[in-house]
């Protein structure tokens, strides 16, 4: 299914986005640059998530 690959795409991004962010040498807007990708990574994935659950849901019944 093309959503999980996009999935599993987004969430290795927001795995090296949180890498990222708990490296020492990283400077405070950085970090705030960091955050803020992360939370777009995330509200991404919950939205996939939706359509996979949708669709899922729609196929149980």
């Amino acid at each position: 299914m093309e959503s999980d690959s996009k999935l599993e795409d987004l969430r290795s991004v927001l795995s090296c986005v949180f890498e990222k962010l708990g490296a020492e040498s990283l400077t405070e807007p950085d970090r705030v640059e960091l955050v803020a990708r992360a939370e777009v990574v995330q509200d991404q994935i919950d939205a996939i998530q939706d359509v996979i659950d949708d669709e899922e849901q729609l196929a149980g019944h």
